[in-house]
């Protein structure tokens, strides 16, 4: 029995002292795993804070003044390797997802991939992949949805005269969309009554007036505001005969209080109009006779009648593009009187022009990571 029990117990220690082995084992496995996840996390970090630093300049100066070590060519992928971030090796390259980014770089969002690679103690390796996409300024320019759109449910609309509006552009659209209402209101009941008021008057459109449910002046408020804190917006007043804009460098222009008189020296102007509170727009003919709003003056892209409470349409002015009518936090009434020969004329090409104009005036460089992708490996 005694004999028995000794090689029990025997047994026991020789399986405890095998227990104790695997346990030490496992001890310094998991020490090891331990020391492999830090150094690795630590390569992974880096990666990231290297990303951060890249991007960090790419919003402070715009990628057009990108130091050199990192862009060379906007159309190529560009390698730069850094001595240390983070006491780890780092290896980066930024790619642009943009292949027309240089012919059309007004209001196409910028798009970049930035590659991370760095590379911990020469053995613990992290690669971390992110695409970052900046949404241009002129993504604030409100969709044009009719040749008349009035975001507001306190106003008055009269006509006379041989006033006329289309929905129907006469340039070729994108989307195919040709055809737009050619006014658009808030609620059912706002379209009963602008359809009754405007009987008298040429009106085409797809339909001619409709109830749009999401029309908002929302975010315009925010576009108007900061174009009219910006250096390069023109405001305008008492007589001008400056150029209001070409096809090809539209501008933003803003008519705040008084009256602007223009001298019958310009027939056209392209981009962003905003007439604000009490501001009016005259222009005198060449007879001298003063029409109010730009008579026989073409607009070509967006005219914004902000807290504009008297919208008077004399004269013989075309406005292609879109007129948008709205209040801030105002509560007087905007009285839109369509009267003369005025003629708005939804066009898609105008959109184009008052997209320019915004990112012409505001210079947005600030970007959004999309995704991002990341893995380690030992070297």
């Amino acid at each position: 029995m005694g004999r028995a029990m000794l090689i029990i117990c025997a047994g026991l220690l020789v399986s405890f002292g095998i227990v104790a082995i695997g346990t030490s084992g496992q001890g310094k496995l998991l020490t090891q795993k331990t020391v492999e996840y830090a150094q690795k996390t630590q390569a992974l970090n880096a990666s990231h804070t290297a990303i951060q630093i890249v991007m960090q300049e790419i919003n402070d100066k715009g990628i057009e003044n990108m130091d050199q070590q990192y862009v060379d060519d906007k159309n190529s992928n560009n390698s730069w390797t850094s001595s240390k971030v983070n006491d780890a090796d780092i290896v980066f390259s930024i790619e642009f997802l943009n292949s027309d980014w240089e012919t059309n770089p007004y209001f196409e969002e910028d798009r970049v991939r930035l590659v991370s690679q760095a590379t911990y103690d020469d053995k613990y390796q992290a690669n971390v992949e992110s695409v970052y996409e900046v949404a241009p300024f002129s993504n604030l320019v409100p969709k044009f949805k009719s040749s008349l759109s009035i975001a507001t449910d306190n106003f008055t609309i009269s006509t006379d005269g041989s006033a006329s509006l289309s929905g129907n552009s006469p340039s070729a659209c994108e989307d195919g969309d040709q055809s737009k209402p050619a006014i658009s209101v808030l609620n059912e009941n706002l379209e009963d009554n602008v359809q009754s008021e405007t009987n008298d008057i040429d009106i085409e459109g797809d339909p001619k007036v409709a109830t749009d449910n999401d029309l908002s002046y929302e975010p315009t408020d925010e576009l108007i505001e900061r174009l009219a804190n910006t250096d390069g917006v023109q405001k305008l007043s008492g007589n001008t005969d400056d150029t209001l804009g070409t096809a090809d460098n539209p501008g933003v222009f803003f008519v705040e209080d008084g009256t602007l008189k223009l001298t019958g020296k310009q027939k056209e102007g392209y981009g962003i109009l905003v007439i604000r509170d009490n501001g009016n727009m005259e222009y005198e003919g060449d007879d001298g006779a003063t029409l109010e709003v730009a008579g026989n003056f073409e607009w070509n892209g967006l005219v914004v009648f902000e807290n504009a409470y008297n919208f008077d349409g004399n004269g013989t002015p075309t406005i292609n593009g879109s007129v948008l009518v709205g209040h801030t936090d105002s509560d007087d009434t905007i009285n839109i009187d369509l009267n003369g020969n005025i003629h708005m004329q939804y066009d898609c090409q105008a959109e184009t022009y008052a997209k320019m104009a915004a990112a012409g005036a505001v210079k947005q460089n600030k970007y959004t990571r999309v995704v991002t992708l990341e893995e380690t490996s030992m070297k």
